[in-house]
């Protein structure tokens, strides 16, 4: 099996893949548990990128628009600003 690029899981859990993709790599994560390892550990990374404000202007867009949707990555992210905070705080 060819392995999948962080850009792809990116872009799937920014809503950005066909759906013809978006369906192909559905049932490779189904299927492989590194693969969906790695999609959670992308997705971490795009919480915090989102949290530093390290998207492009379209990333943040297609993240504020399909990936907040659900009240579990909304606290996902809010987990993230708070750290951020924290680790940024002197004190």
């Amino acid at each position: 099996m060819p392995r999948v690029k962080n850009e792809v899981i990116k872009q799937y859990l920014l809503n950005a893949l066909s759906e013809a993709d978006r369906a192909q790599f559905e049932m490779l994560y189904f299927e492989d548990d590194d693969l969906f390892q790695r999609l959670c550990e992308v997705e971490e990374e795009l919480i915090t990128d989102y949290v530093y404000e390290r998207l492009t202007d379209s990333e943040r867009r297609l993240f504020d628009e399909h990936y907040c949707v659900t009240p579990e990555r909304r606290k996902r992210i809010e987990m993230a600003r708070y750290w951020r905070k924290v680790i940024s705080d002197p004190r």
